[in-house]
């Protein structure tokens, strides 16, 4: 079952939470509404479950084409999994699963031994068999959660919303439960939707991210979209560690301070910067450059950008060294590069090196975006 929302609009007194937010999530996708605090994402997910009302003017709320902005939480068929689980404490894992359908009407309530198979098939399902008679206190926080998900999955909701469902769990078990809930999701096929701010989170389980931002969707595509093709500043320093400068846009250069090159890889808002006609006009600029873009050198790379840098810190545990630099004009920066080129540069705190980035994101300031024309359109 599909959902979609259409022209949302919702305030707390002075504060506008959500901004006319339209969004459409297809059956049986798993998508996340990601954002900061105060970005509008649990706001969204609460008017979907009709725990909250949009404001007076607000368009609808569609599950399948039909509108359930009239009905009830009981009434939409949703299954909702909180942060904080939200168990009774003085009931058993069986009975807690079991609730939903304990107190549905006696006339739509299963047998005790129907409900009994299916409590134990969920039980079975989220690998828990062996404590059905324990309580809430005797679990750990991610088998907690596992059963808050079980018991919102034994009423059969035809769409699943979770707020924030790892966020009171330590690093570790937040990686292991995300990665059952993905594969629990790829068996079941039920429409669910998930708030997070953990971007990793995300980037790693959602079919699609809706990155939010002061009550709006920034942009709403799959994980490598977002990712690699941001389409805002916004979502472009929201994902992922990412160095910013102040610079210019001339005649296919790039400038930033005293220092001028060409960029093997440019992308212009969005879009190829060589598709894009009215590029040249519009010189005032951020510019974006992931850590794992530059490329380091002990000397100037003839024609390309290359900023002066001192090294100041590195981080060498992990994978990949992390080595912090401060430019000639007092700009902080971070590079990655692998430990067997760390060795070979010698780098090390207070040696200079010049950063050629492989790949850089520009977008024009809003006062030069103003007076000069949009760009193409991406052939």
């Amino acid at each position: 079952m599909g959902i979609e929302v259409q022209n949302i609009t919702k305030s707390f007194g002075n504060f506008k939470a959500l901004n006319d937010v339209s969004v459409r999530i297809d059956a049986g996708e798993l998508v996340a509404l990601l954002g900061p605090s105060g970005s509008g994402k649990t706001t969204l997910l609460r008017i979907v479950a009709g725990l909250e009302t949009p404001d007076p003017g607000s368009g609808p709320v569609l599950f399948h084409g039909a509108q359930v902005d009239k009905k009830k939480i009981g009434e939409r068929g949703v299954g909702f999994v909180f942060q904080h689980y939200a168990l009774f404490r003085q009931m058993t894992v069986f009975d807690n699963i079991a609730f939903g359908l304990t107190v549905k009407p006696r006339r739509a309530r299963l047998s005790k031994a129907q409900i009994r198979e299916k409590v134990e098939s969920l039980l079975h399902m989220i690998q828990l068999d062996n404590l059905a008679g324990r309580y809430p206190a005797q679990l750990s926080g991610g088998q907690r959660q596992r059963v808050a998900l079980a018991r919102a999955l034994a009423v059969e909701p035809q769409i699943l919303l979770l707020d924030e469902p790892f966020g009171a769990l330590d690093a570790k078990v937040r990686v292991e439960l995300r990665a059952w809930l993905r594969r629990l999701h790829d068996e079941i096929h039920l429409t669910s939707v998930f708030v997070t701010h953990d971007q990793d989170e995300a980037l790693e389980l959602a079919d699609r991210v809706a990155v939010m931002n002061r009550g709006k969707i920034e942009q709403f595509g799959t994980p490598d979209e977002v990712f690699h093709s941001p389409q805002t500043p916004f979502v472009m320093n929201f994902l992922g560690q990412v160095n910013q400068f102040r610079g210019r846009l001339a005649q296919g250069r790039v400038q930033i301070g005293d220092c001028e090159g060409a960029a093997p890889e440019m992308e212009f808002e969005g879009q190829n910067f060589e598709k894009c006609r009215a590029c040249e006009a519009r010189t005032a600029a951020t510019i974006f450059i992931r850590p794992h873009d530059f490329e380091i050198s002990s000397q100037r790379r003839e024609g390309r950008l290359s900023i002066p840098a001192t090294v100041t810190r590195i981080h060498s545990a992990g994978n990949f060294a992390r080595v912090e630099m401060i430019t000639d004009a007092g700009e902080t920066l971070t590079a990655e590069t692998t430990h067997s080129e760390r060795d070979e540069l010698q780098l090390a705190p207070g040696g200079r090196f010049y950063m050629s980035p492989r790949s850089i994101r520009v977008f024009a300031d809003d006062a030069t975006r103003s007076k000069n024309v949009e760009p193409t359109e991406k052939s």
